[in-house]
């Protein structure tokens, strides 16, 4: 499923003709992918994966599941892109803090409605964490946490639009070297978002230290 969701983005991507949105799915796929791994470690969401997943790689015996990529890829590439397109829409619609307000509850929302259905039912992997800060398996902080990898990424985007010009110049009449601005500033804001959110949701961690025995190294 991962792998067609991810099949699917790229085409769309791709007959976009939009070097923005080659950085932003680059961003999503690659940053997320990264971050991700970061994100499973000990002191942090301290979270092993069923050994079924393919491993995009592996180091001291932990598995990266190469599925985890391809959602962060198509679930945050995707409706970020499909949403930043729509800002100016948006926001005569709903103002500028009901936007953000509506980018909240999609994070606050959304989390749980994928996480638990993986950590409750399907059981495809688990947060090492106390049952108290748990809910149904998933990390309860995942609700703001989902909410923020929504907002930062998002303003990024936005601001970097402003930057090339958009909605202005159509992405086709871009210089070379404007191209390749676009790619860059697609990507680094999706990557400096993440940076943004993993650090302040970093916060709760230290403060809480939820975590219980794990299997993990490190």
């Amino acid at each position: 499923i991962g792998a067609l969701l991810f099949l699917g983005g790229l085409w769309w991507i791709w007959r976009s003709r939009n070097p923005f949105y080659y950085g932003v799915y680059a961003g999503s796929s690659i940053g997320g992918g990264i971050y991700e791994w970061i994100y499973d470690s000990r002191y942090y969401f301290r979270l092993t994966a069923d050994d079924k997943f393919i491993a995009a790689w592996t180091m001291d015996g932990v598995e990266a599941p190469l599925a985890m990529i391809l959602f962060y890829a198509f679930f945050f590439g995707i409706p970020l892109l499909l949403l930043v397109e729509r800002h100016e829409a948006l926001v005569r619609r709903f103002g500028p803090r009901g936007l953000y307000a509506m980018l909240a509850l999609l994070g606050i929302v959304g989390t749980p409605l994928f996480e638990c259905l993986n950590t409750s039912v399907t059981h495809i992997y688990r947060y090492h964490q106390a049952e108290e800060h748990l809910f149904y398996g998933m990390p309860y902080s995942n609700m703001w946490f989902g909410a923020m990898m929504f907002i930062f990424p998002y303003w990024g985007l936005v601001q970097s639009r402003r930057l090339l010009g958009f909605p202005q110049t159509a992405a086709h009449e871009l210089s070379p070297e404007l191209r390749r601005i676009a790619i860059a500033l697609g990507f680094a804001s999706i990557i400096t978002g993440f940076f943004v959110a993993s650090t302040v949701n970093g916060v709760w961690y230290a403060w809480a230290e939820p975590w219980v025995e794990s299997p993990r190294p490190f």
